[in-house]
């Protein structure tokens, strides 16, 4: 019988290095070593962290973030320490699910393939003027109706037009942070910093961050920041480490108080978060942009501002919510198909509801496609269905009147759930 090796101080220091310090993420079939790249990350460090976790695969993640730019990916990728991942490293749920999951990847990379030969995953020019065209038109057209009419009518007619203009510039920086818009990542990045920032007032690179996240884990709770909008709102008791301590009198009467939500919510992102997130890494261009905007924010008053953010926040609140937030969330790995297609819905599949809400309306397809110009999602909605059904997968697709019901009464059902707790 062969002797047992005995352990040396050198293997106990390279077993406590390996699990306890080095960070690796798993890609195609290899365990990649990434310790010193993640505060280099141009994505940010959060969302290549929560990827070197246990039972996390970044293969299609990176893929689908990246589709624009594999090949320098991959470039970059070879410069980093990898080995190849053992069945050994996993315990017997995570290789079952693997197994599962093979037929689910080859059927998704195939369809992905075939997309992208037939052109669809390439921009196009005349819609992005278009819709620029139809952003900066509305932004000077409710400017011109707050600053040169008296009229209490006109001024709220121009405060409803440029809150859309803002509406309208929020789903072009959207389209702007996945570049699906000109393709280009310095020339979407430039429409999300000057266009939007002078008009919305936002921070692109702060959006792009914590979007991504969003996307690598939708309805992933303490991973999506989409799911955790406390203190001023909540969508789900499980976003709560305690549900008795950690609640307010804001979410038990977030529905009542939906007005003041919406602003103190827009406050919170664009006051706090945002003004963090720029001082921490000194995006002297954007505090350019955003600086801007808050001249022009000077010149139509004080009042017509704010009843510009209420609209906006109506309209944004509203709309972003109508895809995710009344569905299930989880705090385990998923595969990326699944976690599209059980976490996401579609609202109304029709022309009206595409401009409405800025494409978002198609988020099953996005979620799967985040670099397809998202006009184009609308032409693929029957393949994507036909994947679903081929693996038993649900594919949820709503009208926009029963969005709206199922997402006011989520947020009803947990404020009353909260008020429960609370007198208990």
């Amino acid at each position: 019988m062969a002797q047992a090796k005995t352990l040396t101080n050198k293997d106990t220091d390279d077993f406590v290095e390996l699990k306890f310090q080095r960070k690796e993420i798993l890609y195609d079939g290899f365990y990649y070593d990434v310790t010193d790249f993640i505060q280099r990350h141009p994505g940010g460090n959060e969302i290549i962290s929560y990827f070197t976790n246990p039972g996390e695969d970044a293969t299609v993640a990176i893929q689908q973030f990246h589709a624009r730019s594999i090949e320098k990916i991959h470039s970059i990728m070879k410069s980093f320490k990898r080995r190849p991942a053992t069945e050994t490293e996993d315990n017997y749920e995570n290789q079952m699910t693997k197994e599962k999951n093979k037929a689910l990847t080859e059927d998704f990379t195939k369809l992905y393939l075939e997309l992208k030969a037939e052109g669809y995953f390439e921009p196009s020019y005349f819609h992005v003027a278009i819709r620029i065209v139809e952003l900066i038109s509305l932004t000077l057209l409710g400017f011109h109706l707050i600053t040169q009419y008296s009229n209490v009518y006109i001024r709220f007619l121009g405060c409803f037009v440029l809150s859309m203009a803002q509406g309208r510039g929020g789903w072009i920086m959207h389209e702007g942070g996945h570049i699906s818009l000109t393709g280009s990542p310095k020339f979407d990045r430039l429409i999300q910093t000057y266009l939007v920032g002078i008009v919305v007032g936002w921070s692109g690179t702060y959006w792009r961050r914590h979007h991504s996240l969003h996307h690598a884990f939708a309805q992933r709770i303490q991973r999506d920041t989409d799911v955790d909008f406390t203190p001023v709102a909540i969508i789900n008791l499980d976003v709560l480490k305690d549900p008795i301590k950690d609640q307010n009198f804001m979410m038990r009467n977030q529905v009542v108080l939906a007005p003041i939500v919406s602003i103190a919510m827009y406050f919170y992102a664009c006051f706090w978060q945002t003004a963090r997130f720029l001082v921490k890494h000194r995006a002297g261009s954007e505090f350019i942009a955003i600086g801007m905007h808050y001249l022009f924010a000077y010149r139509i008053g004080f009042w017509p501002w704010v009843v510009c953010m209420l609209m906006l926040g109506a309209y944004l609140a509203m709309n972003f919510g109508l895809s995710h937030s009344h569905l299930p969330v989880t705090n385990k790995p998923t595969h990326w198909v699944e976690h599209a297609l059980i976490h996401s819905a579609d609202v109304e599949q029709r022309p009206w509801c595409d401009w409405w809400m800025g494409y978002l309306n198609y988020q099953i397809e996005h979620h799967l496609f985040p670099t397809m110009p998202q006009f184009r999602n609308k032409l693929i909605v029957d393949r994507v269905r036909a994947l679903a059904q081929k693996h038993g997968l649900p594919y949820h697709v709503l009208s926009y009147k029963d969005a709206v019901i199922k997402t006011a009464k989520n947020y009803i059902d947990v404020s009353k759930q909260l008020r429960k707790l609370k007198r208990q």
